[in-house]
């Protein structure tokens, strides 16, 4: 199955950051941003999902939400 020019960018941009020491990104458009300390913010399609305490809880975040959006349905609603 071919990948498409989105997916092969998202990949690249996941690979590039790959090695950082703070913050991560995902094949599947997520990132999370170091905000002072150990805390990360979870950002995905330009919208900021929630601030998280570490990475771990980050990537926790990440599976639930992958998770409860599944098949584009219940759409998380935007904080404020």
């Amino acid at each position: 199955m071919a990948m498409t020019p989105e997916q092969k960018e998202l990949r690249a941009i996941a690979r590039f950051y790959k090695d950082a020491k703070m913050g991560f990104a995902t094949n599947d458009g997520f990132y999370a941003i170091p905000c002072g300390g150990k805390a990360v913010i979870v950002i995905h399609n330009g919208e900021w999902l929630k601030k998280c305490r570490n990475e771990d809880s980050a990537r926790t975040f990440i599976a639930q939400y992958k998770k409860e959006n599944k098949g584009g349905k219940n759409a998380r609603p935007k904080l404020n």
